[in-house]
């Protein structure tokens, strides 16, 4: 936005100390059981938070001092056997108490390629950018509060056709128990695995973007599983509810966006300071009951109709549309709904300028296990970042304090 400061991006390895990178990987990297591939975590890591641009591998290995770099980082991301979901745990559960998180955030990533060859790549038509790309596609939760996000979790989506194509499943070495399925169900696959009791977590609400996907699809899938959810829905997806500006009962079907512009006569302002600009917020909030119409699924049993709220956003600058809310926690005030919705644009920002600079996207090798081992480290060098940040605040401000 013009005319507001904001934090300075994050930096990489030049402004973390040593000893936070060292403590840091033996923390998280404690499941790996050879000291060999522990050393080369911590070695890769390092690469991440300092190689400028790309991370290829020749780069990355050029933090080393043998000649055997390369071929010794390839075969520890690609052909190694050490095991990414316990690295995520334990990264997960360090990061759940230190960043004391509001809310679980799922987005989803493009991936753009070149080739044919990278494990899951499609040509598909990407909303956000208005065209066809060659891609492949991931879906990451991250643990968020207002001022800092970190990614804990990734999953890849894997199209039919690659499925279905015994060598090429041969090749990426795609184990024999992943399935299609759905964004939809790919985001609810993600967020479900932190839910799960090994990971030791603290449930909190899974906040998403789901305006280029099936709403209706989401809430039966998460309310199925027992989640709650805050999910930003786009102005045509249908609801159930009673119009707010007539009395007496009855519900019909409307448009999101009708039928909360038709209860903004009561809605209420609502002025917080935001912590990603340091500026203040006035927005009129309003909310109203809803149910959506149910996913008919062949076999599956019917789902009770669950009351939601439907949460409208407006800025004050006249003319813009509101920012609509969908969410199962119907005793959270809309104002607090709609501060845990705008979670997205931290991870968002996040992303952009601690994710992207530590090579989420640049991995280049083929294998379906290589993928994943090197998402996992970058989300290892991008929490390194934030915590650094943080350190650097609070040693900043303790100056202050002293001076």
């Amino acid at each position: 936005m013009e005319g507001v400061e904001r934090d300075a991006p994050a930096q990489t390895r030049g402004d973390v100390a040593d000893d936070l990178v060292a403590e840091f990987c033996r923390r998280v990297l404690a499941s790996l059981k050879r000291r060999d591939q522990r050393a080369r975590g911590e070695w890769y890591v390092s690469g991440l938070l300092s190689v400028p641009g790309r991370k290829s591998m020749r780069a990355l290995a050029a933090v080393a001092d043998h000649g055997a770099a390369e071929q010794s980082l390839h075969h520890f991301i690609s052909d190694s056997s050490w095991a990414w979901g316990p690295v995520r745990q334990a990264l997960a559960r360090h990061l759940d108490r230190v960043l004391l998180p509001q809310a679980w955030v799922v987005d989803s990533m493009a991936i753009p390629k070149a080739g044919a060859h990278s494990v899951g790549v499609e040509e598909s038509f990407r909303s956000d950018l208005g065209r066809v790309v060659n891609s492949q596609q991931a879906y990451g939760v991250s643990l968020a509060n207002e001022q800092v996000s970190a990614p804990v979790n990734w999953g890849l989506n894997l199209p039919s056709e690659w499925l279905e194509d015994e060598e090429r499943r041969r090749r990426a070495r795609i184990p024999d128990g992943v399935a299609a399925m759905s964004v939809e169900a790919g985001f609810v696959h993600t967020v479900a695995e932190l839910a799960d009791a090994a990971w030791g977590l603290r449930r909190r609400p899974v906040v998403l973007d789901a305006r280029t996907l099936d709403p209706p699809a989401l809430v039966e899938q998460f309310t199925r599983g027992g989640v709650p959810f805050v999910m930003r829905v786009d102005g045509a997806t249908r609801v159930v509810g009673s119009d707010p500006g007539r009395s007496g009962p009855g519900e019909r079907l409307f448009q999101a966006q009708q039928l909360a512009e038709r209860g903004k006569k009561l809605s209420k302002p609502v002025s917080w300071v935001d912590p990603e600009y340091s500026v203040t917020r006035s927005v009129l909030v309003g909310g109203t009951r809803v149910a959506v119409p149910a996913v008919r699924r062949p076999g599956a049993p019917p789902l009770p109709r669950r009351a939601l709220t439907l949460v409208g956003g407006w800025p004050m600058q006249k003319g813009r549309p509101p920012e609509l809310w969908l969410s199962n926690l119907p005793d959270v005030p809309p104002a607090a709904l709609l501060r845990l919705g705008r979670l997205t644009r931290r991870v968002s920002r996040d992303f952009t300028e601690v994710s992207a600079r530590v090579g989420i996207r640049d991995f280049e090798g083929r294998s379906y296990a290589g993928w994943h081992r090197h998402v996992t480290l970058c989300s290892v060098a991008h929490a390194i970042l934030v915590l650094s940040s943080a350190r650097h605040r609070r040693l900043g401000a303790s100056e202050e304090l002293s001076a």
